[in-house]
Parts: structure tokens; sequence; C-alpha cells
């Protein structure tokens, strides 16, 4: 399957998804020192600068859309200021990513603020006018083995098709 690496920074979810047998058919990414790692580990894999600025009409179509939009204004040690915050607010341009491009599946990541309130309806929301349904968790890194507990937000997103559902299922 094909991904595309919405705000990519240094590639994470890149070499995890890479290591499970995806192959990364291209990456956004607006901060120099990042795109520069990316370039290091993915030289011939296209790249994206500022997700507001792209025409996604000439971007190759992919399987899978994933990505952690910015969690500054959902974060609890943040300043609370929403998803329509300065940084939070690029769900939006997620969104649009999602609506131009129609994936099979998105993954998204993101802080455990996102759960509060309106922030999780807002992105349940845009995915099911966007045609997708979604299935999450909160997870902590030390359930995978780091020192560390740092809770995130895993959502997988499909399609309304029976195929779809069934991949979802896998992950339950």
């Amino acid at each position: 399957m094909k991904v595309g690496s919405l705000f990519a920074g240094i590639g994470g979810f890149d070499l995890g998804l890479e290591r499970a047998g995806f192959e990364i058919a291209w990456q956004v990414e607006i901060d120099p020192y990042c795109q520069r790692v990316l370039a290091k580990h993915w030289p011939h894999v296209q790249r994206y600068g500022d997700i507001r600025a792209i025409d996604w009409a000439t971007v190759p179509r992919i399987d899978m859309l994933c990505g952690g939009f910015p969690c500054q204004d959902l974060s609890f040690a943040g300043k609370r200021a929403g998803i329509d915050g300065e940084r939070s607010g690029l769900w939006s341009e997620y969104v649009r990513a999602i609506r131009a491009l129609r994936p099979r599946y998105i993954l998204v990541e993101n802080v455990p603020g996102l759960l509060t309130n309106q922030y999780m309806g807002r992105v349940l929301g845009d995915l099911a006018q966007s045609g997708y349904d979604a299935e999450w968790d909160c997870l902590p890194a030390s359930a995978f083995g780091a020192p560390h507990r740092r809770d995130r937000v895993w959502l997988v997103a499909y399609t309304w098709s029976s195929d779809a559902r069934g991949w979802a299922e896998q992950f339950k």
C-alpha cells in the first residue's frame, strides 16, 4: 500500500509503516531541519512544504494518509486554544487533503487532549462528512516497551466499504 505522510516530522510514522511493508509515496513537512532528515532517509520520496499551499489535484494518489497534526492547542500542557487554534487548526488542512485524495485508510495520532469536549467530535464529524468511519484508542508508550508513559490517541479511519471494516477489525 502506498502512503502519504502529513506533518512528517523526522519520519517516525514513515519508518514504522515502511518496516511494516508500506511504501512511502510522499511526505509533507514545513520545518527545514526535518526536511533535511527526511531527504537523508528517503532521498527518492517527493516532499512538499507548507500543507496550506498544496494543490492536492497534483499530488499522487495513495491508499493511506497518515500524520499527527499539530497538538499544541489541544494539549493539557498548552494554552488550550482548541482545534481552531493557530497550530492545531491545521486539522482543517488534513481534512482538505482527505477530501481531495480519498484514501482508503487514514491514520491519525495526537495528544489525549483531543478526546476532550468538542475536539474529538469535530474530528469524527469531519471524517463522517467525508465518508469515513473511525476507531480510536488512547495508548501509552509504555505499553510498547518505552520507559515512559506518554499517552497518545491513535485513530484509524476507513471508508464505509465492507473490506475496510474488515481491515480495521484486525486492530481491535
